[in-house]
């Protein structure tokens, strides 16, 4: 989420749930539209869906990035990183069972007020939240916290308090003591833990990627690039990154993490946002700033390079979900190739992406198409009679009837032939009468 445009996220665990945030947070519910009028209340998203907005919530201002915990339990619970550094847990309103009321309002404070530019929660250990904030000279610009870890002592809080100017802070919801504390004298802009190893964090820094190793955080690994923005790992292959800087994508395969193995087609325009479809492998889309394209790269296909100056092939092509610019995007957790965009003014709309349909004919005259996961075949129906076939379909039937091979019996080649045609009929009597 950058500036005040709208950003959208999906629930992790609620497949007909997204949030919509800028300078508050709306929480919608999204279904499919049994009429063409629309309920009171209901935004019109495509032909086939609506939306209904279900809560608001104003509590948390200066907004910059959001993350959704990423568990069941407790549902609705969010994380939210603020132009002064803090990270508050905050609800949508939709879960009132004691965990949850335990952690909302809940505020994790750095030692030195800067922006929070993104947030991460540990796939694993879901009590994990990594935070990336500006440089500090003095500080450490990548926070992770425990949001189950106890509460900062009273005494501490009544010197914090003052420092953060928050007279409305509840003592004992303020923490101010990370779980892990690394990046010192740096700047971190974009953040991911890598499925691969729960402990392994990935950092766009200020000019490199860096992977912390949690369990030595005095070492970690980086290569220096100016692609540190927008880090996010492919979901079908864990080794797989893409990152980007200004309107240049970059592939990284961190077995090989000296250079990128791909760099994307540069854009006249600064990107925005990138993301893996999560129900398709390989694809990518993109967003650049004041556009109504979506910039899709489908690395599908792509075959492991064998040397280290080969770069692989890719399929690119653009869709259009919509007339206005479009803010930002979110793909859906589960309906294959299906996304929702919304505009700066938060009008949004419920999109899905199209395979490319490849086709195939068969000997036999048999039809078949993919399109995505789905494979379809058009044959002719066994019914049809001969006269309707095709014409293609009349000549392999009647060879293998051994048609108008008959010389003994002449006549009898059109009933070979199917006998349905009169006039078939009629030129073989001919024949073997003149015979």
């Amino acid at each position: 989420m950058s500036g005040s445009k709208p950003d959208i996220l999906w629930a992790p665990h609620h497949v007909d749930r997204f949030v919509v945030c800028d300078s508050e947070l709306s929480l919608y519910h999204i279904e499919s539209a049994v009429s063409s009028e629309l309920k009171a209340g209901s935004l019109r998203l495509s032909e086939e869906t609506t939306a209904t907005l279900l809560s608001i919530n104003s509590d948390t201002p200066y907004m910059k990035c959001v993350a959704w915990y990423p568990k069941y339990d407790p549902e609705c619970l969010l994380a939210v990183g603020q132009a002064n550094g803090r990270v508050v847990l905050t609800s949508l309103g939709q879960d009132h069972n004691s965990k949850s009321k335990e952690l909302i309002g809940k505020e994790f404070v750095p030692k030195h007020a800067r922006q929070c530019n993104t947030l991460a929660w540990n796939p694993l250990d879901s009590n994990w939240l990594a935070a990336g904030l500006d440089k500090h000279r003095a500080d450490f610009s990548v926070l992770i916290w425990d949001i189950s870890s106890k509460y900062t002592p009273e005494s501490a809080v009544a010197t914090e308090k003052v420092r953060l100017s928050a007279g409305d802070t509840e003592a004992g919801l303020v923490v101010t003591k990370p779980l892990y504390e690394l990046g010192q004298n740096d700047a971190c802009l974009s953040l991911c833990w890598l499925p691969r190893d729960q402990k392994l964090l990935l950092a766009g820094m200020h000019r490199n990627l860096a992977i912390f190793d949690l369990r030595n955080t005095s070492q970690k690994m980086f290569v220096n690039t100016k692609a540190v923005q927008g880090v996010t790992v492919d979901p079908y292959f864990h080794d797989r990154v893409a990152s980007f800087y200004e309107g240049q994508v970059a592939i990284w395969d961190l077995r090989k993490f000296e250079k990128p193995v791909l760099t994307l087609t540069e854009q006249p325009k600064p990107l925005t946002k990138v993301a893996w479809c999560p129900t398709r492998t390989g694809l990518l889309a993109t967003l650049t700033r004041d556009s109504n394209i979506i910039r899709l790269y489908d690395m599908q296909h792509t075959p492991t390079p064998i040397g280290d100056e080969t770069e692989p092939t890719i399929i690119e092509r653009s869709v259009q979900p919509c007339e206005n610019y479009i803010a930002s995007f979110a793909w859906h957790p589960t309906s294959q190739n299906r996304m929702v965009v919304v505009t700066p003014n938060r009008t949004m709309s419920d999109f899905t992406v199209f395979e490319r349909i490849s086709l195939a004919w068969s000997p036999v005259t048999s039809l078949m198409w993919a399109c995505g996961r789905h494979l379809y075949e058009c044959t002719e129906e066994g019914k049809a009679s001969s006269l309707e076939k095709d014409i293609a379909t009349k000549m392999r039937l009647r060879a293998l009837s051994r048609y108008g091979l008959d010389t003994e019996q002449v006549w009898r080649n059109h009933l070979l032939a199917g006998n349905e045609d009169s006039q078939l009929k009629s030129l073989w009597y001919t024949l073997h009468y003149i015979l």
